[in-house]
């Protein structure tokens, strides 16, 4: 007989929302990236994606098992992902280069090229500080969820 772990549901949630992180990065394996004061594809890319991709597949597996390792990986993946986003809000001509790329339509692109650049950075750059404090967040509870991987081990 299994005993219901507080939190498990969330935490299975979460492990579901970071397996699909991990396929949207294998479906995104070419895809320029914001890395190191400039743009990057090629290799550098795939590499960054791929990076990402086994960042995330971990992170699911280790919180859908429970399994010690797990709460370690998520650890670790708040702090290489607030790394990332720390490099590429720092160099803010890249981040507007790959702001811009996000926005494929004519119609979308249009409508941003209207917004001043400064404006459009700012409040950018405060929504990516926004995911980074949630993913903060996220690594808080599991840490207040720790006995989840405890018991899981047990």
């Amino acid at each position: 007989m299994q005993t219901n772990v507080k939190g498990r549901t969330t935490i299975r949630t979460a492990a579901m929302c970071f397996l699909a992180s991990a396929l949207f990065e294998l479906l995104d394996l070419t895809s320029p990236v914001p890395l190191l004061g400039g743009m990057r594809s090629g290799l550098a890319a795939m590499g960054y994606h791929l990076i990402f991709t086994g960042l995330f597949l971990g992170m699911g597996i280790g919180l859908w098992t429970g399994k010690p390792w797990g709460y370690g990986m998520v650890m670790a993946g708040t702090a290489v992902y607030s790394i990332d986003k720390a490099q590429m809000l720092l160099a803010s001509q890249t981040f507007y280069e790959f702001i811009l790329q996000q926005f494929t339509s004519p119609s979308t692109r249009e409508i941003f090229s209207v917004v001043p650049k400064e404006l459009a950075l700012q409040v950018m750059t405060a929504a990516y500080l926004v995911v980074v404090m949630c993913w903060w967040g996220f690594a808080f509870y599991i840490h207040r969820r720790r006995s989840y991987f405890e018991q899981a081990a047990g």
